[in-house]
């Protein structure tokens, strides 16, 4: 939902300036596998599933409301998006990683003129931070993302 917001900043409309945007174990997908996708058919064929369930489109799992790289090829590409800074924070584990790598380094090699940062997790899954709020590598997460929050350059 963030990258939608951010690109929607630079739309029509009345003009909001938001700093910075935090993709927080961001929900990317697509239909051809990446990364971990290729050798993990059956998580891949989960999320799969799990997308058509919510949102059955035409699209698939390449409708831009999951897969923001087919915008690209509409002209709505990264270099668009309406804030200063992002943080892309995933999990080592997560089947999701790789698409959130993707979009990070797709995002500084865009053209846009703002100030990415990643944070990778190792050995740690989907939403890690929500169920284990207390565990060091939440709290190196929080730590990030409140020094993020609260960045003034």
């Amino acid at each position: 939902m963030s990258h939608h917001f951010a690109l929607r900043l630079n739309g029509p409309g009345p003009t909001l300036k938001i700093r910075g945007v935090a993709m927080i174990h961001p929900y990317f997908w697509g239909k051809d596998p990446i990364g971990a996708e290729v050798d993990d058919g059956f998580r891949k064929a989960m999320v799969d599933n799990w997308w058509l369930f919510v949102c059955p489109s035409e699209k698939g799992c390449d409708d831009p409301l999951i897969n923001p790289f087919v915008e690209e090829e509409a002209g709505s590409g990264l270099q668009k998006l309406g804030c200063e800074r992002v943080i892309v924070v995933v999990a080592g584990d997560d089947i999701l990683k790789d698409r959130g790598r993707l979009y990070y380094e797709k995002l500084v090699g865009s053209g846009w003129k703002g100030k990415a940062e990643y944070l990778e997790t190792e050995g740690k899954d989907h939403v890690f931070h929500i169920i284990e709020p207390d565990c060091e590598e939440a709290k190196i997460v929080f730590k990030r993302l409140g020094a993020f929050f609260n960045d003034d350059s």
